[in-house]
């Protein structure tokens, strides 16, 4: 199917400008097909530059005019409803927010995965709990490894007998 449209500047232009705000960078390869086609390159050539066939570089080319910058939109990745349902997932964010575990030095995702599976019946990888505390709000932090054999009190210790000697 070819699409016989007159491009215009401002067309070349609002392309160039939604290609420096675009952060998706599946949308942002199609939006350059988009804009060397504008800029009278066919497809043909688009497709051996860019190391795709002539009709998936056709597919995202026409779906722009037909629909614009909605109809190229990245819309893998199927569905990503939780498992958990709203009450369950207020419920752990005030257990991860309020508690602290017993045993461990605070909450990791090996912890979390078990506690949804023992507390919900639910099993989540690790990477679906981190996912699952974005979508709570919650940041998690990475702790950074204390040299064991370092003790505060050695080191205050050895700096006020550095002090004495000089």
């Amino acid at each position: 199917m070819n699409i016989k449209l007159k491009i215009t500047d401002k067309f070349k232009e609002d392309i160039s400008l939604l290609l420096k705000q675009e952060r998706n960078a599946t949308v942002k390869e199609r939006l350059t097909y988009v804009s060397m086609y504008s800029n009278g390159i066919t497809k043909r050539d688009i497709a051996k530059m860019v190391g795709r066939t002539k009709e998936t570089v056709g597919t995202w080319i026409n779906k722009y005019f037909e629909g614009g910058i909605k109809s190229i939109q990245d819309n893998r990745g199927g569905d990503n409803k939780s498992f958990l349902t709203d009450e369950n997932k207020e419920e752990l964010r005030n257990i991860i927010k309020n508690t602290y575990p017993i045993v461990f030095k605070g909450w990791d995702g090996k912890i979390l995965v078990d506690l949804i599976e023992a507390k919900y019946g639910v099993t989540y990888t690790r990477a679906g709990v981190y996912a699952l505390l974005k979508s709570l709000g919650i940041t998690h932090k990475i702790a950074t490894k204390i040299d064991p054999k370092k003790s505060e009190l050695k080191i205050a210790t050895w700096k006020e007998e550095l002090k004495k000697t000089t």
